[in-house]
């Protein structure tokens, strides 16, 4: 069952000429963990704030994004903020950004929620944290320490949906693999559904049940994490692999992806990963690629990898 369905979600911003979301579709499950990957300006995190109705000034919006049966874009403000207590919640990349340096993070935790002591202590504990810290206040604590605050802050409704907004991007490597560890743990423990914002392909390998790569607002690829990583259909998404550094792999040179992704200012009349795409054609220029399904997966692309080699 899909606690998170987005169906063909496009957003337009004031001074754009093309959407900046444009037919978005992705769905979460219970208990699973879904990564959305790109380069940076893909939309990932737009995609991802959409999900809780936080929509950036003058945005416009059409198509659906469901949590838990519920369309967020109809809700009325009232239940949009119960929506966010109870269902969903979400943990940002700069743990400091979301809380307030001049309260205690027992205050942080148990604010709006009467009583719930308790499952304070028990969440903190939870999260590999002392009971003590519910007295410090967030300038005492390192970064990873008051992300894993965050994770516990954003447990305390036991949502069943969990939006993780590169959560690890600035901390340290250590830092990182065990937040990694900790969110896998909150999966299973609690059943949560998590949908993971990342530009870092090996820690969405490590960590996702399924992937999907996202271009220019569009989803180019999705599939299952262990087939998509190694079998790529979509030039993208094997572009993408191609210039991940890896330690095994003796190279003389980076691999990097030529050009730059397309200007919000210019309207897009073919595929959007044509101009930099090795495999394009007059065709890919002209028209935009339908999703076609192969096994689990999904590629948007004229001429998609055959049997996903590797570019």
């Amino acid at each position: 069952m899909s606690v998170l369905r987005v169906n063909g979600l496009r957003m337009w911003l004031p001074g754009t000429a093309r959407p900046v979301l444009d037919g978005v579709e992705l769905s979460v499950g219970e208990g699973e963990t879904v990564a959305l990957v790109g380069e940076s300006g893909s939309g990932k995190s737009l995609t991802s704030r959409a999900v809780l109705g936080l929509l950036p000034d003058g945005a416009s919006v059409e198509g659906g994004v469901e949590v838990a049966g519920q369309d967020v874009l109809a809700l009325a403000p009232s239940r949009l903020r119960e929506l966010r207590r109870r269902t969903v919640a979400m943990i940002f990349q700069d743990p400091r950004a979301g809380i307030n340096p001049l309260r205690r993070i027992g205050d942080f935790l148990v604010e709006g929620r009467p009583g719930s002591q308790d499952r304070a202590r028990e969440l903190v504990a939870a999260v590999g944290l002392e009971a003590r810290v519910l007295r410090q206040y967030p300038h005492q604590l390192s970064g990873g320490m008051l992300q894993r605050v965050m994770i516990a802050g954003a447990l305390m409704g036991d949502p069943k949906l969990l939006l993780c907004d590169e959560p690890t991007t600035a901390l340290d490597v250590t830092t990182q693999a065990e937040i990694v560890a900790l969110l896998a743990e909150v999966r299973r423990r609690y059943g949560t559904g998590l949908l993971f914002v990342t530009h870092d392909l090996e820690l969405a390998a490590a960590i996702a049940d399924r992937v999907y790569v996202m271009y220019a607002g569009r989803i180019a690829e999705s599939g299952p994490a262990a087939t998509l990583f190694t079998r790529p259909r979509h030039p993208y998404t094997a572009a993408l692999l191609a210039a991940t550094p890896r330690v095994e792999t003796r190279q003389a040179r980076l691999a990097t992806i030529p050009g730059q992704p397309p200007d919000l200012r210019t309207e897009l009349t073919g595929c959007a990963f044509a101009p930099r795409c090795p495999r394009a054609t007059p065709q890919c220029h002209d028209d935009p690629p339908e999703p076609l399904v192969y096994g689990e997966g999904i590629v948007a692309c004229h001429h998609s990898i055959p049997g996903g080699e590797r570019a």
